[in-house]
Order: structure tokens, then sequence, then C-alpha cells
């Protein structure tokens, strides 16, 4: 059994949110073109070799962003009959292209270092239109990098976030070709590739990182251990579940994709499995927005024993049912298996003396502590039998007489299940002799 998708009320919002940062991707775009079109030119006509490489690093950037700027805007497209699963993978693969062409900057960049070092002798240049257009990258760099660094932790978009980090690293690159320019121009060989040399290091780590990281969303893998316990932990709790067999999660460009099989007691019918499949769905989307979808498998849940509460008048194993549920003195938790149960607790009903709803809050403090399976009743009240189902706690007829009686019947399968309450619910107190009503449920 599978949970339907359905419409995300956030979308329009996230639609939103793309744009935003489709309108950052574009200016940050035309900015770097004309940062590297500039240093370029400098660069060349005043023989720096640093500033140079720097505009090559920007010309790469340049690719990077445009490439952001694509994969958020056809990311931000609505599902279709030929991708049912929408475009969010168009960022990822974006992702990758930042990262190739941060790959391919820093390698540039590190061969020029080492040749420049390596070569022995390096010309000095004296410019200061070298120094100015080093000093104006920096700070432009530092804007870009601000503007990316908020759209991307905004959207959580990988291609945005690997960007302000190329970015950052132009701030540090920039500098460091003013650091470069300064010496050669105060006369000092060598300082310009030495640093060039340390940055294009770190830029090729960079793009590592980047790439192996849309890599590995490209292929499925399993990339986010705390998100897949926190999904689990939500699921678990959810009402119904028995146990969460297994899950399964995917990125997919902003968003993340998932299965999880989730295990149910094996007799609830198909109407109730199928509302517990939506609200896992629901649990989940609600308290992480970024799944997309998420589709819930049902299998019965193999437990070893059954756990069953019965309301009884004493608390020894001879005891008798009692014919009430909120007045019962006590409640027997027992634990069965296949050939009878293997434990019985006695728990005192402290919410019998209550003048109204007895069965409300006894139900409450049981099942507080104990997670039961089915409760087998004589009597009970409107809002006691409603409250048990809400919890998935099947409920049966049980027999006049023991309670060792009653759960062999039960493991034998001789039982009925209640299908509505033996009474209304009263809301007036006992009357003071003899057995007093089940006031409440």
């Amino acid at each position: 059994m599978t949970s339907p998708e359905e419409p995300r009320p956030h979308r329009a919002a996230i639609a939103a949110q793309l744009r935003a940062g489709q309108r950052v991707a574009a200016a940050a775009t035309v900015l770097t073109l004309l940062l590297a079109a500039g240093k370029g030119a400098i660069g060349h006509l005043r023989g720096s070799p640093a500033l140079t490489a720097d505009a090559v690093h920007s010309l790469a950037d340049t690719v990077a962003i445009a490439a952001s700027w694509l994969g958020l805007k056809l990311a931000g497209r609505p599902p279709t009959a030929r991708f049912p699963f929408g475009l969010y993978r168009v960022e990822t693969l974006a992702t990758l292209v930042v990262a190739i062409a941060i790959l391919a900057a820093g390698g540039h960049l590190l061969i020029e270092s080492l040749a420049g070092l390596w070569g022995g002798h390096q010309p000095l240049h004296h410019s200061l239109e070298v120094l100015a257009a080093a000093l104006l990258s920096a700070v432009l760099s530092s804007g870009i990098y601000l503007a990316e660094r908020r759209a991307g932790t905004r959207l959580g978009s990988g291609s945005l976030l690997a960007n302000a980090d190329e970015s950052r690293i132009d701030i540090l690159s920039s500098l460091a070709v003013f650091a470069g320019a300064a010496a050669s121009y105060a006369g000092v060989r060598h300082v310009e590739m030495a640093v060039t040399a340390g940055l294009a290091t770190m830029i090729l780590w960079l793009g590592f990182v980047h790439g192996s990281g849309a890599l590995l969303s490209l292929l499925d893998a399993s990339r986010d251990r705390a998100l897949e316990e926190q999904i689990g932990a939500i699921a678990a709790r959810v009402p119904g579940v028995r146990a969460v067999a297994e899950l399964r999660l995917r990125q997919a460009g902003l968003f993340w994709f998932g299965t999880i099989r989730v295990q149910i007691s094996r007799w609830l019918d198909i109407a109730r499995g199928h509302q517990i499949a939506h609200a896992v769905a629901d649990a989940v989307r609600q308290a992480v927005p970024k799944i997309e979808l998420l589709t819930v498998h049902l299998e019965p849940f193999a437990a070893p024993a059954r756990r069953v509460l019965v309301p009884v008048e004493g608390a020894a194993g001879d005891t008798e049912v009692s014919d009430h549920f909120g007045r019962a003195p006590f409640f027997a938790v027992a634990t069965l298996e296949e050939q009878g149960p293997a434990d019985v607790r006695f728990l005192e009903n402290p919410a019998r003396t209550l003048p109204a709803r007895a069965g409300l809050q006894a139900t409450k403090d049981v099942l507080a502590e104990h997670r039961v399976e089915a409760a087998l009743v004589r009597q009970i009240g409107e809002i006691a039998y409603h409250t048990l189902r809400d919890l998935y706690v099947e409920i049966y007829q049980a027999p006049a007489g023991s309670l060792e009686q009653a759960l062999q019947r039960f493991v034998a399968g001789q039982l009925e299940l209640l299908p509505a309450p033996t009474h209304p619910s009263h809301a007036q107190g006992a009357p003071a002799n003899g057995h007093p009503p089940d006031a409440g449920p």
C-alpha cells in the first residue's frame, strides 16, 4: 500500500524562492563576466600573469554561475507527463558543472603559478591599474559572495552554495593578486606566483568537494544520515505505526524523495492502513518541507508476542474480567504468545473514582506506559471506545469469567471484534452504592 501524491501547499512559496535565486544567479553571471573581461584586458596589456590567470578563473566562474541559473530555472518547472518527478536533478547537474569548472580553473592556476616559479625569471610590472583591478575584483567578489550565500542557504541550492564558495576564493585570489602585484611593483619577484599556487590548491579541493557531492546525488547515494534518522523517528511516532522497517532517501536538486516501509498491526483493515500511510506522509512532510514526495509502504508487524489490555476485578491470576472499563479496580496488561500468556502485569486504576470520564483518563494512564494492540472488555463507553480506536487498539468482546479464560479464547481466535460502544458515556458521577456506571469512556 502506498500513499498517493498530493499538491504541495508551499509550492507557490518555493517557486518564488526559485525565482529569487534565478535573479541572483543572473546578476552574478553578468557581473562576473564583466569582471573577467576587465581583468583579462588589463592583465594582458600590463603584463601581469597573475591578473590574467585570475581573469581565466573568473571566466570559469561565469560559466559555472550561468549553469546554476539554468538549473534553478528548470528546477522551478512543475512535473509533467514526460518528467513526472520534475526537473530537479538539473540543479544537481549544474552543481557538477560548477565543480568541473572550479577544477579546471584551479588546475590552470596551479600550472601557471608553478611554471612561473620554476621558470626562474618572472618579469616585473609597475602598474597601478593592476593593483586597482585586483582590489576592485575583491570588492565585487565580496558582494557576489554574500548574495549567493544568502540565496543558496535560503533555497538549499547546492550550485549556488558552490558558487558562493568559489566567490569567496575569488576574494582571496584577488587579494593575493593585489599582494603579488604590489610585490612586483616594489621589485620583489615570485611572490605573486607563490601565493597563486596556494590558492590554486584550495580551489582544486573545493572543486573536488562539490563535484563528489553532486555525483553522489546523481547516483542516489545515501548522503544525510541525520535526515534519515529524523524522518524515521517522526514516522515511528505516528499512531498505528508499530515499527519502521526501511527508509530510503535520494536528493534531486533542492528537494528529497523517499520511500519508507512501516509495519502496522496485521489485523487492521485496508481503510485504516491507508489512513496510517497518509498520516506518516503528512507528518514527515510537515516537519521536513524539503521532502517533495514520500511513498509509504505498509506491511504487517511480525511481533513474536501480542500485548492486550483487560479490565479486571483483582490483582491476581485467578481474577475475573470486570463488567466495566473506566470503573474497573485494576487493569491486566498481558503479553501473549501462541501457546498462551507469557507475562501478565496488574495495574491499579486510579481513575475509577473520578466523577466523570473515568474511562478516558484510565485509557491515557495505561497507554502512556504500555503500548497495547488489543483490549478485551465486557462493556465500554463511547469516549473510551473511540479513544482506543483512534490509537489503533482493536477492541474485542470479552466473555464473562476469569481473566485466564478470556486470554486463552483470544489466543485461540474465538473472540469477536466489538463493532461499537456498549453504552453511551455518562457525564455525571456514579451512585454511592454498587458499581457505578462507566462514567466517561
